[in-house]
């Protein structure tokens, strides 16, 4: 029996990582469109997230300019947390709460997304900042809510956003 807090495809596992603590790997080939996860979590004020105990605090994903879906307890964290960041992702989001294949994944490979497919500054908490530790050719070294305003990256994730940001990538092309 699954997970009831989220929704995890049987073809994926959470594993230990050397370069991270934990990562998702596909233990069966996936096609592209593919639905990865689907989640959920308890619905929070993004200032309310960043009061959470250590541990808890940058769990939730944003799905509007200022709530995120996350956990309150250790025990409810998976889904969304065990997969990792990487610039050149295999996974991106559908909608409000779904991961999805963005090209077709290999048994053994990591299903990774881009942390700029879900990450909007908001008036209401602290901007986010991180180190990037994925290494590829189009690595940017560091991660920021800001992310998603980069012209390069709308256009590779077009569709693969957060619903919300890809509702304000729209209006500011609508603008110009």
């Amino acid at each position: 029996m699954q997970h009831a807090f989220y929704w995890l495809n049987p073809k994926l596992e959470v594993k230990d990582t050397e370069k991270y603590d934990r990562g998702t790997f596909a233990v069966a080939d996936i096609k592209k469109g593919e639905r990865l996860l689907v989640l959920s979590g308890y619905v929070m004020r993004l200032e309310d997230e960043e009061q959470l105990p250590e541990g808890l605090q940058d769990n939730g994903i944003q799905v509007t300019e200022d709530l995120s879906i996350c956990a309150s307890k250790k025990g409810e964290l998976g889904g969304i947390n065990f997969f990792n960041h990487s610039c050149d992702p295999n996974a991106g989001i559908k909608g409000q709460i779904f991961l999805v294949a963005m090209r077709g994944i290999q048994k053994g490979e990591e299903v990774t997304f881009d942390y700029a497919m879900t990450l909007f500054r908001s008036k209401n908490a602290k901007p986010y900042s991180l180190a990037c530790l994925c290494g590829t050719k189009s690595c940017r070294k560091t991660i920021t809510d800001t992310d998603w305003e980069k012209p390069d990256l709308q256009e590779k994730y077009k569709g693969y956003f957060q619903y919300f940001i890809e509702e304000k990538i729209n209006e500011s092309k609508k603008s110009h």
